[in-house]
């Protein structure tokens, strides 16, 4: 099959990211990247000097040779330019949240779901090594029923005002990645659930949340996310990690961010598996994709627009929960100051924004 021709639009940090993926995996071929910032125009110019490089979307959506468009902008353009794709036909691989709001989401799946044309979104720990194999083993019945999933994510991450203005608050942004997993290992849906967060520093917004509760069919959760770890430490680390629970076994699995760690501990077999973390796994997502697109069939490990809509629908739920319950604050604004006056100097850390350099 003849390489498919790509349109880029928004050249930030993911749309860098999809454009090395999409190279290495000889499947696409890149003939447009669109960003309006006049930086990253030159960026991409020189790291893709093969790509027409524009800063009006509607040349991409009116070129019929492209075949697909990656939405990598912010959210608040996300809709409607899944809107123009559909109808210029072109499919669509999208980073999350899938629109600004959740009417705009909604609407999208609806688009999504009224189109034969190709579509997903980047949830991407369903596109790790790491949650394929447990899903695997629990399959198999090695830790007999499922009953617990426990998620953690905390790091020093992104810190208040640093890039969340449309993705929300921390645990909406990068929280719906845990909200979706959850359910994606219990293969149901949400049916109650308890939220606590507090508002670290005095931000308007919380930045540590933890929700339990369970899903329609009996399956206990509990999710803890936060961008709030040692965010001034002399070292900085983080604590991130997937605990599933059955009534017979257990397997869980830890990160670094480098390397990830998966222990298995079933009623007939253990293991201990070593691997490369993967990162975003964008290149598996890629792969999905052109593999769907090549054999007509959708690969039934993508995820849908409906899949982040529900897990974007439900982190917002859980923050409003947690505003409820007693939302406390803890810390100052002058300690906030002095975390972003470090992050604009540091080299090294967790979700550094980084400078475009052309």
């Amino acid at each position: 099959m003849a390489a498919i021709k790509t349109g880029l639009i928004g050249f930030g940090r993911m749309g860098n990211f999809y454009l090395e993926e999409m190279r290495k995996s000889g499947k696409f071929e890149v003939v447009y990247i669109c960003d309006v910032n006049e930086e990253a125009c030159e960026l991409a110019r020189r790291v893709a000097p093969e790509a027409k490089v524009v800063s009006d979307e509607q040349i991409i959506f009116d070129d019929p040779e492209v075949q697909v468009v990656g939405l990598f902008a912010l959210a608040d353009s996300r809709r409607e330019q899944i809107e123009r794709a559909f109808a210029a036909g072109k499919h669509v691989i999208a980073e999350k949240p899938i629109a600004d709001s959740m009417e705009n989401e909604w609407k999208a799946v609806e688009l999504a779901e009224s189109t034969p044309l190709l579509s997903t979104v980047n949830l991407y720990l369903r596109n790790s090594w790491y949650h394929k194999t447990i899903k695997d083993f629990i399959a198999q019945g090695e830790i007999g029923e499922l009953a617990i999933v426990r998620v953690c994510h905390m790091t020093p991450g992104l810190a208040p005002g640093e890039g969340h203005e449309y993705e929300g608050p921390a645990f909406h942004d990068c929280g719906m990645h845990y909200v979706d997993i959850a359910r994606w290992y219990a293969c149901s849906e949400f049916k109650t659930w308890h939220a606590q967060a507090v508002r670290m520093w005095n931000y308007k917004d919380p930045w540590w949340l933890q929700c339990h509760g369970t899903f329609e069919n009996g399956v206990v959760f509990d999710i803890t996310q936060g961008h709030v770890y040692g965010q001034l430490a002399q070292t900085q680390t983080h604590n991130s990690y997937v605990d599933i629970i059955g009534t017979q076994g257990i397997a869980r699995m830890t990160h670094d961010f480098k390397t990830a760690v998966v222990e298995l501990h079933g009623v007939t077999q253990t293991h201990r598996l070593i691997q490369p973390y993967g990162g975003k796994n964008i290149d598996v997502l890629c792969r999905r994709f052109a593999r769907s697109l090549e054999s007509g069939e959708r690969c039934r490990e993508l995820p849908s627009f409906r899949d982040a809509a529900i897990a974007s629908e439900y982190a917002w739920r859980f923050l409003e929960d947690a505003r409820r319950n007693d939302l406390p604050s803890i810390g100052n604004l002058g300690e906030l100051e002095a975390i972003r006056e470090r992050r604009r100097t540091m080299k090294n850390g967790y979700g550094l924004l980084h400078q475009r350099h052309v």
